[in-house]
């Protein structure tokens, strides 16, 4: 065995060598071919799946390339030296670190053709080291190629993204990766089965730098001969013959089988939480067989065969429930305790529990008061508010109804409405408030009415707060901005006095004149402005 990890040994040399990225690849290659050379390039994608190596490809490719040959890559052996300077953004990640990049970025190279600045991990810098690199790739030297790598996208700066040619790397798939360590493996002399390399492939997700690891790891457990089971015992995975048990037991409800593959899984001691993600696989195994997309799975054929076996006789409809039941079951608080699997298998068997959900309750009129008392939050608004107390009067009492003064069924109608106007004012103060305090103060304290209509809003002022209502009346601009902010439509304001009659008479003092035909609760001036809003009814004296 060689003292080299590897993960390492095996890294890829050139571009023939990089497994499953071919977009990538034939881009790359073609550019260098061309001699398109961009200033900035992006590579992101997950862990594992060759960003690192293949920008470090790209400048042996930039830099060992000639006009004559178009040669795309050089060997291992060729080192570029200072002229290939690779930073860890995750632990250099400060503006003085971008700083004395861009003052080395001024210096040519050595002997390459261009300096190349592999920086990895770029979306690890912090705000202004970010903003610091922006106005290098903005005016980037002749001489100078960025290469950055990410896991992250998403958390770089627009402005970032937009000056780089991006390259998304894709995660390996399982025969891609399977082909890429038979190769290894033979070169090693490992001798390994194909299943084997599949739940390798499998465990490692799509990193082909964990595959690799993940095969170091059974090389050194098990020696040069590798056997299924081994491999299953060195990776810690759980037998696939229980989990697929448990599996079929879910699916044809026999839930005493499915508790006792539960029990003997727990008496063997072993993490339940590996445990459920393959009877997870088995179950998503049997939705996709039987919803016809079968050919989608990258199974061995003893496999297919014992998919085909466990879902003869299964409606897709019993995959859906089994499937979504044990993926909910949270297994992490005790990995090694079987509770929340058997009450998967338990609800797979006898369905999910009903929660009735009780009728919603009548409101009677005694009720009413003392619910809109203790939730205030769930009040309706006028309209519904009205609508409650013509049925509780129907309730009531109907002959009263018909028989009822006018007086009281208009006390009854304007109730809504101030209380409509106060909750306008309110808005209309707290907007106004994060733009001029003072003239909020004035609304605020002079005005005891706002009503609106299909043209526009009426403020309505106290009769001794004349100066409170010129002070706003010189801001109309800017009332009715705020007013079309919170009504959400273009409104005219007008501003109006109100009446006597609208204030408690401390001083019985009369009426203003011009008031003496005023209605209860509503000026002359105020009616006149409602019908007119192009006019101003009140003038300054």
């Amino acid at each position: 065995m060689s003292g080299t990890v590897l993960y390492r040994k095996w890294r890829p040399a050139d571009f023939d060598e990089v497994v499953g990225q071919e977009p990538v690849v034939r881009t790359l290659r073609n550019a260098v071919a061309q001699d398109k050379i961009s200033h900035a390039y992006l590579f992101c994608g997950p862990r594992g799946t060759g960003k690192t190596t293949t920008a470090r490809i790209l400048a042996r490719a930039i830099n060992g390339r000639t006009a004559s040959t178009g040669a795309t890559a050089l060997g291992e052996s060729d080192d570029l030296g200072f002229d290939l300077v690779e930073i860890d953004a995750a632990s250099n990640r400060g503006i003085d670190d971008i700083r004395e990049l861009r003052e080395r970025a001024n210096y040519r190279p050595g002997s390459a053709r261009f300096k190349v600045y592999l920086i990895d991990e770029v979306h690890q810098l912090t705000g202004p080291a970010a903003d610091a690199l922006l106005k290098t790739l903005e005016e980037p030297p002749p001489h100078v190629v960025f290469i950055l790598a990410t896991t992250d996208p998403e958390a770089l700066k627009p402005t970032i993204l937009s000056r780089c040619q991006r390259f998304d790397f894709r995660r390996v798939s399982v025969d891609d990766m399977v082909g890429r360590l038979r190769a290894i493996a033979e070169s090693e002399g490992i001798e390994i089965p194909d299943e084997a390399l599949r739940i390798i492939a499998r465990e490692a997700t799509g990193s082909l730098r964990d595959g690799v690891n993940l095969l170091d790891q059974v090389w050194v457990m098990c020696g040069s001969s590798v056997t299924l089971e081994a491999a299953q015992e060195a990776l810690g995975l759980s037998p696939d013959a229980r989990a697929m048990e448990l599996a079929s037991a879910a699916l044809r409800g026999e839930l005493a089988e499915g508790l006792a593959v539960l029990s003997a899984v727990q008496e063997d001691a072993i993490d339940f939480g590996r445990f459920k993600k393959q009877v997870v696989e088995h179950l998503r195994h049997v939705l996709l067989s039987l919803t016809g997309a079968a050919g989608t799975l990258s199974l061995s054929a003893p496999e297919i065969e014992r998919l085909d076996e466990v879902s003869k006789g299964i409606e897709a409809s019993a995959a859906v429930t089994a499937l979504r039941e044990f993926s909910q079951a949270d297994v992490r608080r005790d990995p090694y305790q079987p509770l929340p699997l058997e009450l998967a298998l338990a609800s797979v068997v006898y369905g999910p529990p009903v929660v009735e959900t009780p009728a919603p309750q009548v409101e009677t009129a005694q009720q009413g008061g003392q619910q809109r008392q203790t939730r205030p939050q769930q009040r309706p608004d006028g309209q519904r508010r009205q609508g409650q107390r013509r049925e509780q009067q129907q309730t009531r009492n109907l002959p009263d109804r018909t028989t009822a003064s006018p007086e009281p069924a208009r006390s009854t109608e304007r109730q809504p409405e101030r209380a409509t106007g106060q909750q306008l004012l309110d808005r209309l103060l707290g907007t106004l408030m994060r733009r001029d305090k003072v003239l909020a103060a004035a609304l605020r304290d002079g005005c005891q009415e706002a009503r609106t209509s299909d043209e526009g809003l009426v403020l309505e002022f106290a009769p001794n707060r004349e100066g409170h209502m010129k002070r706003c009346q010189d801001s109309l601009p800017q009332l009715a901005k705020v007013a079309e902010e919170v009504l959400k439509r273009p409104v005219q304001v007008v501003c109006v006095l109100g009446s006597q009659t609208d204030a408690p008479k401390s001083d019985g003092a009369p009426a203003p004149a011009g008031n003496e035909a005023a209605k209860p609760g509503r000026s002359r001036i105020a009616e006149e402005a409602s019908r007119r809003f192009g006019a101003r009814p009140y003038q300054s004296n």
